[in-house]
């Protein structure tokens, strides 16, 4: 009996081997039937020109907290409080973008809606890059690490640094 169970598992393997074959050879295709079809229709290598447009933003994650903008706080500035955010981010394919966010955050409340900042980034030929926001007043920039999908059309960021923010951003194309 246990002999039986394995001879016909052994002829449905060796079937599902032939029949694979058969539709691979049919396709004329060199690639893999096992490769999905955005493996296959990511082989194009990108570049600062693959973001190009207006994407909209969604932004989540922890930073810490900045002082008010006026009066006495009920927390103690750069105590770590949860953010979300919306807002958009033009790209212009060479390198540059501007951006506008407003920003809620759960110790500060909304002291920064429709802020502008402006920025500079990278795509690596396997769609992995850099991001440099410059936010005024800051002795330093906000890095992100980013990967460009979709053919462009989308990307997703997390922020490298510094290291207590951890903020991720997904973006998608909306002109």
């Amino acid at each position: 009996m246990r002999k039986l169970a394995l001879l016909s598992i052994l002829v449905a393997l060796i079937s599902s081997v032939a029949i694979l074959t058969r539709v691979q050879a049919s396709n004329h295709k060199a690639q893999p039937l096992a490769a999905s079809w955005r493996d296959r229709d990511e082989t194009a290598a990108c570049s600062n020109e693959t973001l190009e447009g207006i994407y909209g933003l969604s932004i989540s994650g922890t930073r810490p907290a900045p002082p008010p903008p006026s009066g006495t706080p009920s927390y103690v500035p750069g105590t770590i409080e949860q953010v979300i955010g919306v807002g958009t981010r033009t790209f212009d394919g060479d390198g540059h973008f501007a951006q506008v966010t407003s920003e809620k955050g759960s110790l500060s409340g909304m002291p920064f809606p429709n802020r502008g900042l402006q920025g500079t980034y990278s795509v690596n030929p396997d769609c992995s890059g850099t991001l440099t926001l410059t936010i005024p007043g800051l002795p330093f920039s906000i890095v992100y690490d980013i990967v460009v999908v979709n053919h462009g059309r989308e990307f997703d960021s997390i922020v490298a640094s510094p290291q207590p923010v951890m903020v991720s951003t997904t973006g998608r194309k909306v002109r």
